[in-house]
């Protein structure tokens, strides 16, 4: 084995079977933060992205 598979298998792991990966679960301390990122991000921009629709809704209503 090279320096780069002894180093990507002490970081990702062992190569699992096809039988075996409709066994694997995620912890919920790892699945949470992964899982929620989308939910989160979209909050975080809709305020923005608010006032950015309403900002060229007035803009458009004003130049008429």
């Amino acid at each position: 084995m090279g320096i780069t598979e002894v180093t990507k298998r002490a970081l990702v792991g062992r190569k699992l079977r096809s039988t075996q990966l409709g066994e694997t679960l995620l912890p919920k301390r790892i699945a949470l933060p992964v899982f929620a990122s989308d939910a989160l991000s979209s909050v975080a921009y809709a305020p923005d992205e608010i006032f950015l629709t309403l900002s060229l809704g007035g803009l458009s209503a004003y130049a008429f």
